[in-house]
């Protein structure tokens, strides 16, 4: 029987949730009770942001805090093409150009105190949900083509439900294997 996203998912009311108003200080204090409550069970480094309907909004991930802590990588990212070709010269020469980190990561405090979670969160596109009943490879071949992470579950109604991280689909491929009789 072929293993679904729903076997798999978090459920939504044991993950990480913030909402837009919160600072990104609130958001990482989020993420640290969450880790003490939990003890490393299900460890989240990414937070759902729940809009004032009490529905999904959008998340917030490592990759968006980076992203809204250098704010030239906006730029940058906007102006690539498909054809692009990320060489380990063309990335240095970014890196010199627009002067990325410039700021040493000490002023961090000042920079992270302005921002809100409505400021650096990611609004999901129609390609970053899956249903509960679609088959786990669904979700991995979304993350393969480069979907931002996790996907958004959807159960019966469209309610988001849950949310599938790229790490607990590797950990079901990685079990299924090591149980596998050579």
């Amino acid at each position: 029987m072929e293993t679904t996203i729903k076997e798999l998912m978090i459920p939504i009311e044991e993950y990480v949730t913030v909402r837009e108003e919160h600072t990104l200080y609130e958001y990482f204090q989020a993420l640290e009770a969450a880790r003490a409550a939990k003890a490393a069970a299900h460890c989240h480094r990414d937070a759902l942001v729940m809009g004032p309907d009490g529905q999904v909004a959008g998340k917030v991930t490592i990759y968006d805090v980076f992203l809204a802590l250098e704010p030239g990588y906006k730029s940058i990212l906007e102006s690539l093409s498909s054809t692009s070709v990320l060489t380990p010269g063309y990335l240095a020469g970014i890196y010199k150009d627009f002067d990325l980190w410039a700021k040493p990561l000490p002023t961090l405090c000042q920079r992270a105190a302005r921002l809100t979670v409505g400021d650096i969160m990611h609004r999901p596109e129609a390609a970053e949900f899956v249903e509960e009943t679609d088959p786990v490879d669904v979700g991995l071949h979304r993350y393969v083509m480069g979907v931002h992470q996790p996907l958004l579950v959807r159960g019966p109604g469209g309610r988001v439900s849950g949310v599938l991280r790229f790490g607990d689909v590797f950990k079901r491929v990685k079990d299924m294997t090591l149980a596998c009789a050579l």
